[in-house]
């Protein structure tokens, strides 16, 4: 051979190595359904998660991520169609999606234990629960409805009550407050409890202010982030009962699909799942930082309560758990849930340099 034709060898070899997904189609294809109406809690995560896992299987395994922005998933976006991603896993028309918990209250109800009133303590007591055997247990229940879950994340965090111009220090009011939700049970019983009306809206943020100018609401509930994002600033003055609640999503695979994987390919799924959770929960606490900060530099008066009045709210809820939320949720598992302890650490921060372009 040739010094040419050894060196020509040499190169295509290292070429092979250095690229091993361009040299064979990927065995196994997964179309990953994002149905949430913005990413940027979650965009990071999700790219994180597809090159660890086609990086990892050297190929074999492919993801196509599709956004609620693209054609391909339509009016299968979750704020046109809540529990349509779901089923499409559940029959096998995409391997995996990943869905708010509430949206999923039509295939588990116990998911919308995010949402019932002051059920956790803070994130790190989200974290224990995410990472230890009641999450665990949560989503391997989903499995008697064909789909595997994977992980929670946050895509939206710890929710609080915005008001037009009332200051929300007492459950007494909350009283005749019109106030939009995304719709499930859980959050209409606790609202309704404390004598307020409840006005569905899902995730359409964009509703809000027009329905604010129409007289239909006087009160959301919603994360920082999300109030700035929808300019809520312009007309909501008090941001209330930080934490009373939180937006909590999940990713999840089809079942038949995930279990016809070689164990290894399995094992990298629910491992790189896990950690891009991570990574999502953190960028989701320090965004909603961010656009707290934000909007107190635009005026917006936070209302903080004392641990007494916090306990008054919890007294004043006791009704509502005890008529609604524990038995749609389950009371034992509301148990496990109040129970799980704290987490050591909080998720791992990314670092300042993620969020320079957000």
């Amino acid at each position: 051979m040739t010094r040419k034709l050894r060196l020509i060898a040499g190169l295509a070899a290292a070429s092979m190595l250095a690229f091993p997904h361009s040299l064979h189609a990927a065995q196994y294809k997964i179309k990953w359904l994002l149905g949430h109406p913005n990413l940027d809690y979650f965009e990071e995560a999700a790219k994180a998660f597809k090159q660890t896992v086609e990086s990892e299987s050297r190929g074999a395994i492919s993801i196509e991520i599709v956004t609620a922005e693209h054609e391909a998933l339509g009016d299968a976006a979750e704020a046109k169609a809540p529990a349509r991603i779901a089923a499409m896993v559940s029959k096998g028309e995409a391997q995996m999606g990943h869905s708010f918990t509430n949206v999923m209250a039509g295939v588990d109800p116990r998911l919308m234990a995010f949402e019932a009133p002051y059920l956790f303590r803070g994130n790190r007591h989200l974290e224990g629960v995410f990472e230890g055997p009641v999450g665990a247990g949560m989503l391997d229940e989903l499995k008697t409805h064909g789909i595997v879950g994977l992980s929670f994340t946050y895509s939206g965090g710890a929710s609080g009550v915005a008001t037009l111009d009332r200051e929300i220090r007492a459950p007494g009011d909350l009283k005749g407050l019109k106030v939009g939700i995304y719709g499930d049970a859980v959050e209409t019983a606790w609202l309704q409890s404390l004598g307020a009306t409840p006005v569905a809206i899902q995730h359409n943020r964009h509703l809000i202010l027009p329905l604010t100018s129409e007289g239909k609401l006087d009160a959301v509930l919603i994360t920082w982030r999300n109030f700035e994002r929808a300019g809520l600033q312009k007309r909501f003055k008090h941001f209330n009962l930080a934490g009373v609640s939180s937006l909590v999503s999940v990713t999840y695979i089809n079942q038949k699909f995930f279990e016809g994987l070689p164990k290894e390919y399995q094992a990298l799924l629910s491992r790189a799942s896990r950690e891009s959770g991570r990574i999502e929960r953190a960028q989701t606490i320090e965004l909603n930082e961010i656009s707290k900060r934000e909007m107190l530099g635009k005026g917006v008066r936070p209302v903080y309560l004392s641990e007494e009045a916090r306990a008054s709210f919890a007294e004043a809820l006791r009704p509502a758990y005890e008529r609604s939320i524990d038995g749609v949720i389950g009371k034992k598992l509301l148990e496990r849930l109040r129970d799980a302890k704290d987490s050591p650490v909080a998720p791992l921060l990314p670092r300042p340099a993620d969020f320079a372009s957000r």
